[in-house]
């Protein structure tokens, strides 16, 4: 049954057509940037220099820090520049991956010290709070429960959901090692009911496990905030629970059973109505103009990092396309920006 919190605002979800279910790729960038400083302040060195040839998924910068997490080349190309800020690889469109190698145990196997040294090699952030993942589930705190949420609220957003679609297994498998690492038993999926096909998958999944819930939420802004989603799933406002994406958890399991640093990002693309929206695997480091003409925006007035509600006005197209990137909501005519819009243009 599907629940909902007290209070919401009932929308019809922007890009929840048919169309835009499938996840497409985007026009090459000829060139990729990645930012050397990272969230929490930490500046990560270069372990290239001007001129080397890098692979999709060959490690370009890092630091001898537990908190820091290794920057990871979406293509293979040829490094352009090198600087305090930021390294520039040339894409040659050849997308040569670095081999990976299997772990060959199961998450049981391993120890909690061996499962986020292997999520930290692999570059994983928890996308939601934007720190790495295996930060998060080693910070001393032991959550009452873990709540996957599978779903963005935002109108103008799906990428969240284009995630978990079809990946149950994958979601699960990654919870399993998160679980393990936390030392809890308890959790419960979130997924909206404008999913029903992802929503009946966990359902198949999860029939002979009693310790996970599984959860189908109203299509309800600001539903997947998250002190409004955990006091909606567990019928408390103050609760210790860590909430965790659906796609954090997928990279995760891809990590822990093949290897697979992460190198891509869902991105949803939306904005004016006469453009259908999109959800986008990206490579780290594209451009967001590049993402934003693949959709079909050649100029638009205003172009916002995020959802419409809650994201940020973009002053450069050029800003590469990152980790924890959920959105790119362009507009051809500023005309067309919806009142929901919170913020001045």
């Amino acid at each position: 049954m599907a629940i909902s919190f007290h209070g919401a605002k009932r929308y019809k979800k922007h890009n929840g057509s048919p169309e835009s279910a499938a996840i497409r790729e985007p026009i090459a960038s000829p060139v990729h940037f990645y930012p050397l400083k990272q969230a929490n302040g930490l500046l990560l060195t270069p372990t290239v220099s001007i001129g080397d040839k890098v692979l999709r998924g060959q490690k370009i910068a890092d630091l001898d820090a537990f908190a820091a997490l290794p920057v990871i080349s979406g293509v293979s190309g040829t490094v352009l520049s090198v600087t305090d800020s930021v390294i520039s690889v040339e894409n040659d469109m050849m997308m040569t991956s670095l081999p990976t190698s299997p772990v060959g145990k199961t998450y049981d196997e391993l120890t909690m010290r061996e499962i986020l040294w292997i999520m930290r090699e692999s570059g994983i952030y928890e996308i939601r709070s934007a720190k790495p993942a295996h930060v998060v589930l080693s910070e001393g705190k032991t959550p009452e429960c873990v709540i996957v949420c599978c779903f963005d609220s935002d109108p103008y957003v799906s990428s969240p959901q284009a995630a978990a679609n079809k990946n149950a297994e994958k979601v699960l498998d990654g919870l399993g090692a998160a679980l393990r690492v936390l030392g809890v038993k308890k959790a419960i999926v979130a997924v909206q009911n404008d999913t029903k096909k992802t929503y009946y998958d966990f359902k198949y999944r999860l029939r002979y496990n009693t310790d996970v819930s599984l959860y189908c939420l109203k299509a309800r802004y600001p539903q997947s905030r998250s002190d409004i989603l955990i006091k909606t799933l567990t019928g408390k406002a103050e609760t210790n629970a860590l909430i965790l994406s659906a796609e954090t958890l997928i990279n995760i399991s891809d990590a822990l059973n093949f290897g697979k640093r992460v190198t891509d990002k869902i991105v949803t693309v939306s904005g004016d109505d006469i453009l259908p929206p999109d959800n986008f695997i990206v490579p780290l480091g594209a451009t967001a103009a590049s993402l934003i003409e693949s959709a079909g925006y050649s100029s638009p007035q205003a172009v916002f990092e995020g959802g419409i509600i809650e994201g940020h006005k973009m002053s450069d197209l050029n800003e590469p396309v990152s980790a924890c990137s959920c959105a790119f909501t362009a507009f051809n005519d500023v005309k067309n920006i919806p009142k929901c819009r919170k913020e001045p243009i």
